[in-house]
């Protein structure tokens, strides 16, 4: 099941001045799927990852870009001692997301009661997951890019 929320303009602006964090993926040049995050501030210092969307067309699931995406935001983090935790929202009856990013180290921190303005049930799950800090993580072959790279896309 996938979950569609409109976003404001402002959030994909903040979240291409991220850098590397927030990236794209191609197949044969076509753009088919990204990943969408921002840093914040944590209390006490440091900083966190959030994850406002991540998404790849219907005929290019179920064969590893999302996965690949999600490497390369995390493995863009690594090297950087201040960024600690990954976090992101997934509505309360998205099963399949739940389980995908279970998959991949996160887990419920906690249940966030009307969430959703439009959805039903209007819950959301707040999923976060550490970061290893001062390590690179794994960046597999993707054909992928930088959001805000300028450059061409791979494969073009």
């Amino acid at each position: 099941m996938a979950t569609t929320i409109r976003l404001q303009d402002q959030v994909y602006k903040d979240a291409l001045m991220c850098g590397d964090v927030t990236q794209l993926a191609y197949v044969d040049g076509t753009l088919v799927g990204a990943i969408m995050c921002r840093l914040e501030a944590q209390q006490g210092g440091g900083a966190r990852l959030y994850i406002v969307s991540l998404g790849v067309l219907a005929p290019y699931r179920c064969m590893g870009i999302g996965s690949q995406l999600l490497a390369r935001s995390l493995a863009a983090c690594g090297g950087d001692p201040e960024i600690t935790s990954a976090q992101l929202h997934v509505h309360c009856g998205d099963e399949e997301a739940q389980a995908w990013y279970a998959g991949r180290g996160f887990h419920v921190q906690e249940r966030i009661p009307g969430y959703y303005k439009r959805l039903k049930p209007p819950d959301a799950l707040l999923l976060s997951r550490a970061l290893p800090s001062g390590t690179h993580e794994e960046q597999p072959a993707v054909a992928a890019a930088p959001a805000g790279g300028g450059g061409t896309p791979p494969g073009s």
